[in-house]
């Protein structure tokens, strides 16, 4: 449609030091994208709130917790608030819904 846009090949999930919950966010999103096969074509990296504002405009997206959506407010980018990080299922969801497929 006439609103695509390219993709950054970039996913950012984000939590507050970067080590802990976006961890499990990055596994669970990559296990989806293995799953439609979309793996050799992006990139998910784990980060922490001050790093995700900076780096918000290289990335399609950023997912992430809805603590830490609040704290991030307008990034230029979608924020995707997440309630289960290893829920495959609610992952694949918001993939679909964020890629319009």
């Amino acid at each position: 449609s006439g609103d695509t846009i390219p993709s950054k090949n970039l996913l950012l999930t984000v939590c507050g030091n970067g080590l802990g919950t976006s961890l499990f966010l990055k596994n669970t999103t990559e296990q989806v994208l293995d799953r439609w096969g979309w793996s050799p074509y992006l990139s998910v990296e784990a980060t922490d709130t001050i790093s995700a504002k900076g780096r918000a405009s290289e990335a399609d997206f950023l997912l992430t917790s809805g603590e830490i959506a609040a704290t991030l407010g307008d990034v230029g980018v979608p924020v995707y608030v997440i309630q289960d990080f290893t829920s495959m299922s609610e992952i694949d969801g918001a993939l679909r819904e964020l890629y319009d497929i």
